[in-house]
């Protein structure tokens, strides 16, 4: 175990905050508050404006309206005895009014009458772009023909009656009211500017008061992020940022005691791995050494008791045919048994070293054939059994890569059990094939034998485990051990499934 220092590139990247104008807290707030005051004084100047020109605009209408209205009051008898030079006076009249430039005064049929410019020295004024029209019809009687009527609204002027004379209409020039507000509007424009260069110099004073205990708490988080350990800010104020800062002082002294003793127990620790490794190296050494002895010991003890046992088992056979006429039938039966426990110690011997063999032996991979390594196997046990009647299906063609010696016993052994354990079937019947379960090539090789209780599954991979009696079906309780550690060398798994009295399948898997 190891501890991990602050700076292991294993942690992610920090990543440093952008500085400048754009990554100031003080200079985004300035921005903020100097947008938000010309935002506002924008939209005072231009409800300002607008309202003066609304105003302006009412006046000069309803001046037009007061005109039309009085020169068609007041037109009614020229028109109504044609006298021009009376019209014509009229109509000279009302130009004298500053805003009116064109004056028009036009019979029942629509001619002009009399129709006057305003004029300059150099001729006559050009219509401005900006001009409102207003015209009146002219009857010969108008209601009751009272003054009072001049003063009534479009919508509230009474129904005119009586026969029309004529048509009265005078065009107002809007170029003073757009002056007027041009010059408004320099004049606010002005006032604003001033009013924006002592807002915003009093709001960064302001701003700049407030945020410098934020910048000296982020100078703080910079410094104990660079490694420095003694940080200590400045209490400027007792407000929400003064115990801000308050905290963070108490805070930093709180870190560098933790640190501290974070150091101190990573060098406890380091000083502690270090003592383990060197004891779990000597251990490992000595386990080493105890298993390749307790190897050698297992494999010689094999080969050593294998000598003795033959020529036991030779003295017996010997004797029995020096002897066996002298001898009565129960010593014949004490030789019998010995030479069946010999011959029975023998198998134990040899399925030992056999085991002892697989775990010393240096693989070789290479592709082989297990469908053609389990026809192999089933041929010989019919040499060997040729009275038994078993039923064998093989899939063609299961190519797989390993040790062909290794995969050879394993698959001796495993269709060597299921030739035992079905041996009181009557129908017997072995298979061998492959399935596919989550991407994975899984390999079994089933029969519908004796069966087991799979209470007990775990135990049939050790060596010289047995759950049948050897009067029941021989062997040395070391074949499923043999098969178990030849499939682990070679990266695999191996699982049985079986049913007492239905039959074992033993499945395992091969890496590509």
């Amino acid at each position: 175990m190891e501890a991990t220092s602050p700076s292991d590139s294993s942690q992610p990247a920090r990543t440093t905050p952008p500085r400048g104008i754009r990554g100031s807290f003080r200079a985004k707030l300035f921005a903020v508050t100097a947008t938000v005051i010309v935002i506002l004084s924008a939209a005072f100047i231009i409800f300002f404006l607008s309202n003066q020109h609304t105003i302006l605009h009412e006046k000069l209408a309803t001046e037009g309206q007061l005109l039309t209205r009085l020169l068609a009051h007041n037109v009614r008898p020229g028109l109504f005895a044609g006298n021009r030079d009376q019209l014509a006076d009229l109509a000279a009249g009302v130009l004298t009014v500053p805003d009116v430039v064109e004056v028009t005064i036009a019979d029942r049929d629509g001619r002009p009458v009399a129709h006057l410019t305003r004029s300059s020295k150099s001729g006559a004024v050009p219509r401005s772009r900006l001009a409102m029209e207003f015209s009146e019809p002219v009857f010969a009687l108008q209601g009751k023909g009272s003054e009072s009527d001049l003063y009534f609204s479009p919508a509230e002027q009474p129904e005119q009656t009586g026969q029309l004379l004529g048509t009265v209409r005078i065009v107002m020039d809007e170029e003073k009211i757009h002056a007027h507000v041009r010059r408004l509007t320099v004049t606010a424009t002005f006032a604003a500017l001033a009013f924006l260069a002592l807002g915003t110099g009093l709001v960064y004073l302001v701003i700049r008061g407030i945020t410098r205990p934020l910048t000296h708490l982020a100078e703080g988080v910079k410094a104990i992020e660079s490694g420095e350990k003694d940080v200590s800010i400045p209490v400027e104020s007792e407000d929400e940022i003064g115990s801000l800062t308050a905290s963070f002082n108490t805070m930093t002294d709180t870190l560098r005691q933790r640190s501290e003793e974070r150091d101190e127990a990573e060098r406890q620790l380091r000083d502690l791995n270090a003592r383990l490794e060197e004891k779990v190296s000597a251990r490992t050494i000595q386990l080493e050494e105890a298993n390749r002895e307790l190897e050698s010991f297992s494999y010689s003890a094999a080969h050593d008791l294998r000598a003795p046992l033959l020529r036991l088992n030779g003295l017996c056979k010997a004797l029995k045919e020096d002897c066996g006429e002298r001898l009565d039938e129960e010593t014949r039966g004490y030789f019998r048994r010995i030479a069946t426990v010999g011959k029975q110690m023998e198998r134990v011997i040899s399925a030992m070293s056999t085991l002892f063999n697989i775990q010393r032996r240096e693989m070789t991979r290479r592709e082989i054939d297990l469908s053609a390594v389990v026809r192999a196997t089933v041929a010989t046990l019919r040499e060997a059994d040729p009275l038994r009647d078993v039923m064998v299906a093989v899939e063609p063609a299961m190519a797989v890569c390993g040790d062909t010696e290794l995969l050879f016993t394993a698959m001796e052994n495993l269709v060597g059990n299921a030739w035992k354990f079905t041996s009181r079937t009557a129908e017997a019947r072995i298979e061998f094939g492959r399935v596919e379960r989550e991407g994975e090539t899984v390999y079994f090789l089933r029969d519908n034998g004796a069966g087991f209780d799979m209470a007990y599954a775990d135990k049939l991979f050790k060596p010289f485990e047995r759950l049948h009696s050897h009067g029941e079906f021989p062997g040395t309780g070391v074949g499923l051990a043999i098969v178990h550690r030849i499939i682990e060398r070679h990266g695999g798994r191996i699982w049985l499934e079986s049913t007492p009295g239905a039959g074992t399948t033993c499945y395992f898997t091969l890496p590509s």
